[in-house]
Parts: structure tokens; C-alpha cells; sequence
């Protein structure tokens, strides 16, 4: 009995080693893989500045009302749970009537105000 523990245990910590050596090969890959891309965004950054200020302007609301939970999901402050309970509400209670209806969802009774206001921001109703 003590040979198969004894052997199991070998395995298993192979099997962690080697895991943690890879990990640290991808990170030394990654980082000089972004050490080159960072220069490259710095001498562009410039120029996209403009480009990334205009484009969160532009950005599309998403329709509580219409949105399945992947979309809901894009939403910056929305999980997957929250996502979930929104659509959830929606098919037993029907179609949201505000944005304020949302505080009637499960996960958003306590949330405070600024985090609403910040999903309302990216929402819609129509």
C-alpha cells in the first residue's frame, strides 16, 4: 500500500512541476512578445487617441428587453448570475417599463447608485 502512495505521490508532483515550469516559459514568451508590442503602441498612440475617445461615444446600448444573456454580458458591470437573473425577470414579469425596473432584479436591490448608473449608461429600453 505505502508503494502505490508513495508512487502517486511522485506522479502528482511531476505533473505539478511541470506544469509550473511551463508556466513560467509562456510568461517569459508573453513578455517579450509585449515588450514589442508596447513599443509598437506607443508611436501609434498618437494617432489613436482621438480614434479610442470617439469610439466610447459610438458605442451601441444594448435593449434589456431584447438582449439574450451574451449580450447582457458584454454590458462593463454585468456577470454572467446578473445577466442571467435579468433575463429571467423579463420572461416572467415581461418587458422592462424603465431602467429603473432593473432594481426589481435579483443582484440589484443593493446595488448602489453609481454602479447603476453606469449599466443604465450602457442599456436601453427601446
Amino acid at each position: 500500500m505505502s508503494f502505490y502512495r508513495t508512487l502517486i505521490a511522485v506522479v502528482a508532483a511531476m505533473g505539478l512541476a511541470t506544469a509550473a515550469f511551463a508556466a513560467d516559459e509562456a510568461t517569459t514568451s508573453t513578455t517579450t512578445t509585449d515588450t514589442s508590442t508596447k513599443t509598437v503602441q506607443i508611436a501609434d498612440s498618437s494617432s489613436s487617441q482621438d480614434a479610442t475617445a470617439t469610439q466610447g461615444t459610438d458605442q451601441e446600448k444594448v435593449n434589456v428587453n431584447k438582449a439574450t444573456v451574451k449580450e447582457l454580458m458584454k454590458v462593463k458591470g454585468l456577470n454572467a448570475a446578473k445577466a442571467r437573473a435579468i433575463v429571467s425577470y423579463r420572461k416572467k414579469h415581461g418587458d422592462f417599463k424603465t431602467l429603473e425596473d432593473l432594481k426589481m432584479v435579483k443582484g440589484f436591490k443593493k446595488m448602489n447608485d453609481d454602479n447603476m448608473k453606469k449599466i443604465e449608461d450602457q442599456l436601453t429600453i427601446g
